[in-house]
């Protein structure tokens, strides 16, 4: 069953917009979406007459924005589309009203805009991350839709395991599209003391990510003629976040698959994760970030006011 119906975009009125609609346009003429939320949140809808010049006359703020929003998905998602389309404007704080709607929308996934030149901060996406408990597609700002290999990261964690679940699970995998499992390894100081040589416990950790992926492909059957292992060894020097994107990167990947461990309320905001290291370095290869569901639900309603 397709796990992946409804999606969310944010959007920010910036040139990102256009990006994030044509990309959300490509996902769903790719997968069975069945309705995509656009939603614009303004901190205030008091805006002077002079900024809205442009947009219709004789309408309250927020129906101006809206119409201006609405003309942009229009002319991707014309009046034939099988995928129904709403948009809308809301007043309060961007993070706030995404997390608010995608709770309410039972949303899937939200798309949000990766920045690094257009107008905006573009830290909107990473707070989602770290406060959120939906999963998130980080869409660099120049990306040109396309999807023949998808990358994921997997440790053999049970979140990767269901990162991996879920990708299968989500349409976007169609037949021709390859699957690269990549595992970042390291050889363990310790095999001084068993007197090991580097090389012969090298090869044994080779060999047991090999076994692991034998077990995934075995959970994943579906796997076995499509997808490859590629092993990535971690030095000491390395960091992960750069390796993992200069291997992505290297086996021109579309798309990067991560499944993230849910952070305590307590340790929210700090940083260090091998999600955000990735980010880090990440400026133009879409990643998903999916999170297990119903994980972190008393911080977010706390964050939301709810009892």
């Amino acid at each position: 069953m397709n796990s992946l119906k409804r999606i969310m975009v944010g959007l920010d009125l910036s040139e990102m917009d256009e990006t994030l609609i044509r990309y959300t346009a490509f996902l769903c003429s790719i997968s069975e979406i069945e309705r995509v939320y656009f939603i614009h949140a303004e901190k205030s809808l008091d805006i002077p007459d002079e900024v809205l010049e442009s947009m219709p006359n004789g309408m309250p703020a927020d129906e101006k924005l809206r119409a201006s929003l609405i003309e942009k998905v229009e002319s991707y998602f014309g009046p034939d589309s099988r995928v129904q389309v709403d948009v809308q404007v809301v007043e309060g704080s961007p993070l706030k009203e995404l997390l608010h709607w995608s709770k309410v929308k039972q949303i899937d996934l939200i798309l949000a805009g990766r920045k690094f030149h257009m107008r905006g901060s573009g830290v909107l996406a990473q707070k989602l991350l770290r406060t959120g408990r939906v999963s998130v597609l980080f869409v660099p700002e120049n990306i040109e839709p396309r999807l023949n290999h998808i990358v994921v990261s997997v440790d053999f964690s049970e979140y990767s395991l269901m990162a991996l679940d879920r990708i299968l699970d989500s349409a976007l995998t169609r037949p021709e599209v390859r699957i690269t499992c990549m595992h970042a390894y390291e050889v363990p100081t310790g095999y001084i003391t068993l007197g090991i040589s580097y090389e012969d416990f090298d090869e044994r950790m080779k060999g047991f990510a090999r076994n692991k992926f034998a077990q995934v492909l075995e959970r994943f059957p579906e796997l076995n003629d499509r997808a490859t292992l590629h092993l990535v060894k971690q030095e000491n020097e390395d960091d992960i976040g750069e390796l993992v994107m200069v291997e992505a990167k290297r086996l021109k990947a579309d798309m990067l698959v991560i499944g993230a461990k849910g952070k305590s309320a307590a340790a929210l905001f700090v940083l260090g994760s091998v999600t955000e290291k990735i980010l880090r370095y990440n400026d133009d290869v879409p990643m998903i970030v999916y999170k297990k569901e119903n994980e972190e639900i008393g911080f977010l309603d706390a964050l939301l006011g709810n009892d």
